[in-house]
């Protein structure tokens, strides 16, 4: 297993190094995909078009190896009800309470993922819970978007989770509080900035 892992890093190193005149009229069309502002997780900064694409391929792969080996297997402790962001903290921003304005997460028992805001979807996606490791990766379907790996902290209705730096997200944190229902606009709510 460790000889794959060093096989994918290593293809993703090479594939980084490609020059900027490789750039595809694919790359670049995707890159212009819009991210939404609900997506409260996203991480782009600093990111060209071809890292994106690359980091996606190989997460894809990574991906699709840990439902097979797991046989889709999902766990309820993450697929149970909805996950309200609570905080999210990051390098370029800190968040709190009405300030996540309603943004939330629903994990499916498919292995996909909703996200939105209030009772509207935004976005979907993808993702793997290794329970025995505490991981979470997430594989947004809008091809802009990178793709995430996580540590997870669980305690009874309340979510942490840490971003990992295989895709340069440990400079990332969320809290998150399940909810049996989407939340709700309250009349002095302030929109996400």
């Amino acid at each position: 297993m460790r000889t794959y892992y060093l096989f994918l890093i290593i293809s993703f190193c090479f594939s980084a190094c490609k020059s900027d005149g490789e750039k595809s009229t694919k790359s670049l069309t995707k890159s212009n995909s819009v991210i939404s502002k609900a997506y409260m997780l996203t991480n782009q900064k600093d990111f060209l078009p071809q890292e994106i694409e690359t980091m996606r391929k190989t997460a894809s792969e990574v991906l699709a190896l840990r439902k097979k080996d797991s046989g889709n297997k999902s766990y309820t402790v993450m697929d149970k009800d909805i996950w309200a962001f609570g905080g999210l903290v990051s390098d370029s921003r800190a968040l709190f309470g009405d300030s996540l304005a309603g943004t939330w997460i629903d994990f499916k028992e498919n292995l996909t993922f909703d996200y939105g805001q209030y009772d509207k979807k935004s976005g979907s996606g993808h993702y793997f819970y290794d329970m025995e490791k505490a991981t979470l990766l997430m594989l947004d379907d809008n091809p802009a978007i990178k793709p995430q790996e996580f540590e997870v902290k669980m305690n009874n209705d309340m979510l942490v989770i840490v971003g990992q730096a295989i895709y340069k997200d440990n400079n990332m944190q969320a809290k998150l509080d399940r909810k049996a229902t989407f939340p709700t606009k309250s009349p002095e709510t302030v929109p996400v900035q």
